[in-house]
């Protein structure tokens, strides 16, 4: 008899859970992995409420949730990371123990840099799992898990390593409300979706400042430029119409426009109460929070200027300049 081949989820946060519950309803078996034994024990029984409150799964019956890696690895041809990047190098570390010489196919939905190297998360996965990778993908692109997980229509960039995995995963994720759009330069991809959430909290820290709609606009229409720029010191042969993509000014539009953005919000929270409160009070992981320190490397050591709202933003998260303050470049210039 044919064994079942599962696509494993490592993560069972809300875009973690969001996914699963796409690819279930397609009719595909997933198992997850956490290190919450709640978490646990609810998506076991069709929910994830710290997320999604009592909205159950839609296939629930296609989805096994464990703490036991092992397990959910077991029988599995394709593993999505999606866990905060802080976390990615132990579980890179257990995932590469556990698979050993097995080769499988990776998709990186985890958001920013490794806090350790400063390097692209997909390169990091890409060398801690050199021995273990069949094929690779990074998804990026405009997504609220709570939209995705209540079917709203949502379109993503796909970011794959060969046509053949790209169809693959078209086949298994895209159905009438979730899209994957193949889009090619994985880097710029990636460096889009890390500091758009550093942008993020600026954005929220101004729309407490100056609530209105003029200076929102023009503080994503600089911050937009402004990593585009890192994009191209980085790498040189970046295509800045990438910028243009769902992983580009869309992401960007969506993270920076909304309070249902954790970085928006965070940032709101910083201009509002200050950083020790609102740092003292948050639960959630913030992506940007942590870019942002990395970021700070990267443009020390990348002899990176001209980027001042982004280092507006740094400096305000070092606790080194006050919220208020945050435009005060636009004045000096």
């Amino acid at each position: 008899m044919k064994k079942t081949k599962y696509i494993a989820f490592i993560g069972t946060g809300a875009w973690a859970s969001a996914l699963a519950n796409v690819v279930s309803q397609n009719g595909y078996h997933v198992k997850m992995y956490g290190i919450n034994d709640q978490e646990i024990s609810e998506i076991n029984k069709g929910f994830n409420r710290k997320y999604f409150g009592n909205r159950s799964f839609t296939n629930p019956e296609n989805i096994q949730a464990s703490t036991d890696l092992e397990y959910v690895l077991k029988d599995c041809e394709t593993a999505v990371i999606a866990i905060p990047s802080v976390a990615i190098r132990s579980v890179l570390k257990q995932l590469s123990a556990i698979l050993k010489y097995k080769k499988i196919n990776i998709v990186n939905v985890s958001k920013g840099f490794d806090d350790l190297s400063g390097e692209f998360l997909s390169d990091l996965i890409k060398t801690k799992l050199n021995r273990n990778l069949k094929s690779f993908a990074t998804f990026a692109g405009p997504s609220y898990a709570s939209e995705v997980f209540e079917e709203h229509l949502t379109l993503i960039n796909v970011f794959a390593s060969n046509k053949d995995f790209e169809e693959l995963l078209i086949q298994k994720f895209n159905n009438h409300y979730f899209q994957l759009i193949p889009c090619a330069d994985e880097h710029t991809g990636e460096i889009l979706a890390a500091l758009k959430n550093v942008l993020a909290i600026g954005i929220g820290i101004s729309s407490f400042n100056h609530p209105g709609k003029n200076s929102h606009s023009a503080l994503i229409s600089i911050g937009t430029k402004e990593i585009l720029q890192i994009a191209l010191q980085l790498k040189p042969s970046t295509n800045v119409a990438i910028g243009f993509e769902l992983a580009g000014i869309g992401d960007i539009f969506l993270t920076c426009s909304s309070t249902q953005s954790r970085n928006f919000t965070f940032g709101y929270s910083i201009a509002e109460k200050g950083l020790k409160e609102t740092l003292k009070k948050q639960e959630l992981t913030v992506e940007g929070y942590a870019s942002a320190k990395t970021l700070a490397k990267i443009l020390q050591q990348n002899n990176i200027k001209n980027v001042p709202l982004l280092e507006s933003i740094i400096t305000i998260l070092q606790g080194q300049k006050e919220p208020l303050l945050l435009t005060d470049f636009l004045i000096k210039n």
